[in-house]
């Protein structure tokens, strides 16, 4: 059932025995699990069925370096389907090595392992329609998957791994009828979640207090439990700014709270010049047999990551630089003219690389014409690209994922993407600005440590001389400048991990293994922020994955549970 909180009245409450705050993926995937369940379920989201930039403003905050760290706003979506409305589509799992406690990376360890989520990745999968479990070439194409670089072979790097990608689906669009038709899950829509009240005894939760359409009306709503669901950011926000008087937030008994931001380190860095005779690779996106997106990937193999202490890594081939026009291709210079109209994370990406190569390139009359003969030289192939892209990115249901453009030179540059150290100095913390509920809005300090640098120097390293010994290619980068171009790595901007981790107790962290806060049983988190560290993948899938395993836990806890206690409408329900 679909509701607009603009219709309750002021001071109404709402009773159910499952309250989840946000209709991004996790939580309309926690809904559609709870369908038919028998429990009541309220699935509140801030914004309708349409994006407002008004009901957007409340994502606004600060960032300790705005060179560095994105708006805080920039990836996320306030409005029912969250963040998958812009959502790329990229789906991979961690890895087992991933939820180890490593001496190596500190602060690593998860209470759980991969072997309790793989039962609800493949789920995960279905409701990403990302097809199969399969996440190596030879699974997803037989043994007669060709090699993605012939003649390579290394223990210490990993060519047969692959990305698989979603639709991209939009859980907004694409659940919506089951949402609808639901007998036991109301949505509640325009129900901007203000903060969570406890009971008298401060011990549960007791309500979500609610701003019914972004007017002055307040309600509540009373459930048995609640699921915060909001995005890595606003679900810490809530946690720190909904209680006072716990050491700074919910679950905040160890300090922990806001604190590991992790992101991933993202850069293109090196140049990968193939040797003759090794260039035919597999560089663009094959298709599975029922027609899903699947690319490959370098990948530093879990041997390689034990013997020389490093950080789960993974880099891909990328085109040349669409800034420079001696690349000769119309496509990216195509690509450069028309930046500004692209999705937000690849323009961010393209002005990057921009900033970058500005002390290089003399943008001048020159540069502006070459890009210019090059869409014109070369405009065949840039017409032949331009109706592959129609039918295969803008006219299909199932969209080709980006643009990969072949070398003619067979030079490649490497976009890699790393695991972060979680790092108790890299942080989400409440600002001195409000927004107009009166809410604290975020302050964000995304920091890269030393840790991190190292790893990836090492690892560059490491696969220049694996590249050389096998004669396959030469991985060219400058070693008195490798320092500084890895420092100046950015952060995968929509990628917001571990400032609520999850732990073995309270010392450790704010939830436990089920994803319940230490110190109310009652609440839950289900966000990217649950990650105590991050591995290379993009968090969409495992996170799919948690909130379907805390689905499951809830039903159990169902058959069990017993009455939940009640809110009454007076001086109980300020903050304990």
């Amino acid at each position: 059932m679909l509701m607009d909180a603009h219709e309750l009245s002021d001071g109404q409450t709402l009773d159910c025995d499952v309250c989840i705050v946000g209709a991004g993926a996790a939580g309309i995937a926690m809904a559609c699990e709870l369908d038919g369940s028998g429990l009541s379920v309220i699935l509140l989201e801030s914004g309708g069925a349409r994006f407002d930039k008004t009901i957007q403003e409340l994502y606004h905050g600060s960032t300790d370096d705005e060179g560095r760290h994105s708006p805080p706003d920039m990836y996320r979506k306030r409005m029912f389907g969250g963040s998958t409305t812009i959502w790329g589509g990229r789906c991979l799992p961690l890895e087992p090595i991933d939820f180890e406690k490593r001496d190596f990376v500190p602060n690593s360890g998860w209470p759980i392992g991969r072997s309790d989520l793989d039962t609800f990745y493949r789920k995960a999968q279905d409701y990403s329609e990302a097809g199969s479990f399969d996440y190596t070439a030879g699974e997803a194409f037989g043994p007669a998957a060709a090699p993605t670089i012939p003649g390579f072979d290394s223990p210490w790097i990993d060519t047969d791994r692959l990305e698989r990608f979603s639709c991209p689906t939009d859980f907004g669009k694409r659940y919506q009828a089951v949402i609808k038709a639901s007998r036991n899950v109301r949505t509640l829509l325009n129900a901007d979640c203000i903060r969570l009240r406890t009971d008298l005894d401060g011990n549960r939760i007791a309500a979500a207090e609610i701003a019914g359409g972004g007017g002055s009306a307040r309600q509540n709503v009373r459930a048995r439990h609640f699921v915060l669901a909001a995005g890595g950011l606003e679900v810490t926000r809530l946690l720190l700014a909904s209680d006072g008087t716990r050491r700074g937030g919910f679950g905040n008994q160890s300090g922990k709270l806001g604190r590991f931001y992790q992101c991933h380190v993202e850069n293109t860095l090196g140049l990968l010049r193939l040797r003759p005779g090794h260039t035919d690779i597999v560089l663009g996106f094959e298709q599975t047999a029922d027609g899903i997106y699947c690319r490959r990937k370098l990948a530093l193999s879990e041997a390689a990551q034990r013997k020389y202490r490093l950080l789960n890594f993974i880099c891909r081939f990328h085109h040349a630089s669409i800034v420079d026009p001696s690349h000769r291709s119309g496509i990216l210079s195509a690509m450069y003219l028309a930046k500004d109209a692209i999705l937000p994370e690849y323009a961010r990406k393209m002005t990057t690389v921009e900033h970058a190569e500005r002390s290089r390139l003399k943008r001048d009359l020159a540069f502006w014409a070459g890009h210019l003969r090059n869409v014109v030289v070369d405009s065949p192939t840039l017409t032949r690209f331009s109706v592959d892209w129609m039918r295969r990115r803008v006219l299909a249901s199932r969209k080709l994922p980006f643009v990969v453009v072949p070398h003619k030179e067979h030079v490649y540059p490497l976009d890699f993407n790393c695991e972060q150290t979680p790092n108790p100095d890299s942080r989400i913390s409440l600002g001195a600005s409000v927004d107009r509920y009166g809410v604290p809005r975020i302050a964000v300090d995304w920091r890269i440590c030393e840790t991190d640098v190292e790893s990836i120097k090492q690892t560059y390293r490491l696969m220049r001389s694996e590249f050389a010994r096998t004669g396959v290619a030469d991985l060219e980068f400058d070693d008195a400048m490798l320092d500084e171009q890895v420092r100046s790595s950015h952060p995968v901007g929509g990628h917001h991990i571990g400032t609520a981790r999850m732990a073995d107790d309270p010392s450790g962290g704010v939830v436990d293994a089920d994803c319940a806060v230490f110190g109310l049983p009652n609440l839950f988190v289900a966000s990217c922020a649950v990650f105590p560290t991050s591995g290379h993948a993009n968090p969409t899938l495992t996170l799919l994955a948690l909130a379907i395993r805390l689905a499951s836990h809830l039903k159990r806890q169902y058959r069990t549970a017993v009455t939940p206690s009640t809110v009454r409408a007076d001086a109980s329900l300020e903050l304990s």
